[in-house]
């Protein structure tokens, strides 16, 4: 008995749009579905593309759709790989574009506050802050959508966005964490990059002249246009700063600059971690800030274990006054709070967390992982991403996020 045709809907990250496909059950494969998508949309190549079912299952090119999946929801969503070609390819256009420059005058006061010495973090250090608003954006956009890059942007050819995802990607970088012990670094960075990389402290260390990394490798292949292929390979390093809780503002400073004035080394950026409970020395922290901010490297200041207690909501209003003081807070997204250049803050649960009966899911990491990716540029951006190649949920669920991201981005700039 032949199956009667059916229709499912399945949602597009890339473009936004929902399309209609017709599909026999037990006779259509995903593979063939993925055809139809792609010959709708002129996409030349289906091989980009894989499909979920109900943002969480991938569906493999040879399933077949069975009837049981009629009332499913499917989306199409880009390869990893490709999506990194697709950011490579918007950085590289970028940087065709010589921005105007547009002095930006802001009215804020940073409020004087006494010293802070070895404390907790604790709510009397909170300030309250009203920031200013960047007033000259509109006259910006003006400009850059003029005349200046109509002239300048270009289709880049595709053998340019592998050599600049090549030069990239081939060589090692670094991701620096910082933070007391038992704060869940470990479980924040595992979390992040879908590895067991770091293994979790079983007690204190003295602060030593000893650096400690966790290390792995990854490969970026590609096909060049004589069908033959290019390998870039390199090493993610992690650095972790063992026993900074004992460290005086000289040691961390001595720290930071040695692992980011060594050529050998190439820091995409700092996480910083402090949870309920834990002891957070506000000096300390503030000068890793301010060495992040010399010597240009971004920092994220996150809460971990934001179930444990409400003292969370505490330590988050603490790192926003502690990057205020190096530059206005310029927007908050998704509870991701983002001050310019300089840094971010967020709170986060990396793990399921259960009390008194009640389990709450992991949350926050996510919007962590986007925030850092909307902050850094150029070659930093392109490694951030290939660190999370390998955490194939996070792009399931977020690349509905990028593709916002990028396409405002390609508005922004006229092409």
């Amino acid at each position: 008995m032949t199956s009667e045709e059916c229709t499912i809907e399945v949602h597009v990250r890339r473009t936004g749009e929902s399309i209609l496909v017709k599909v026999i059950p037990m006779v259509t494969t995903f593979g063939d579905i993925i055809k139809i998508i792609c010959q709708k949309m002129n996409e030349p190549e289906p091989s980009h593309f894989y499909i979920t079912m109900n943002y969480a299952e991938e569906m493999e090119d040879h399933f077949v759709c069975q009837q049981q999946f009629m009332n499913q929801r499917f989306q199409m969503i880009m390869r990893t790989k490709w999506l990194l070609e697709f950011i490579a390819e918007q950085q590289m256009g970028r940087q065709y574009v010589k921005l105007p420059s547009v002095p930006v005058v802001t009215n804020y006061e940073i409020p004087q506050r006494a010293p802070t010495t070895d404390v907790s973090i604790r709510p009397s250090t909170i300030s309250q802050h009203n920031h200013s608003k960047l007033e000259n954006a509109d006259e910006q956009k003006k400009v850059i959508l003029g005349d200046v890059v109509q002239s300048a942007i270009r289709r880049i050819p595709r053998q340019d966005v592998q050599k600049y995802l090549h030069d990239a990607l081939d060589k090692s970088f670094d991701i620096l964490l910082m933070g007391s012990p038992r704060v869940g670094k470990s479980t924040l960075i595992n979390a992040i990059l879908k590895k067991s990389i770091a293994k979790t402290s079983a007690g204190k260390n003295a602060c030593t002249s000893v650096m400690t990394y966790y290390e792995y490798e990854e490969s970026y292949t590609s096909s060049t246009d004589d069908k033959s292929t290019i390998t870039s390979k390199c090493s993610i390093k992690i650095w972790d700063a063992p026993g900074i809780e004992n460290w005086t503002q000289l040691d961390i400073a001595k720290y930071l600059q040695s692992l980011v004035k060594d050529e050998a080394k190439n820091p995409i950026c700092l996480i910083y971690c402090a949870s309920p409970g834990s002891y957070s020395d506000i000096e300390r922290i503030k000068t890793i800030i301010e060495q992040c901010k010399q010597l240009n490297v971004f920092i994220a200041l996150v809460v971990t274990n934001m179930y444990a207690s409400d003292e969370s909501g505490y330590i988050l209003d603490t790192f926003k006054t502690l990057l205020t003081d190096h530059s206005i807070q310029t927007r908050n997204i998704d509870d991701v709070y983002y001050y310019g250049i300089v840094g971010l803050c967020a709170a986060v649960n990396s793990v399921e967390y259960v009390s008194h009966g009640v389990t709450m899911k992991p949350a926050g990491i996510d919007e962590l992982m986007i925030g850092i990716m909307n902050s850094l540029s150029e070659e930093k951006l392109l490694q951030w991403c290939f660190a999370l190649m390998d955490n194939g949920p996070f792009w399931i669920r977020a690349q509905s996020r990028i593709w916002k991201t990028f396409n405002s981005m390609k508005r922004w700039f006229g092409y």
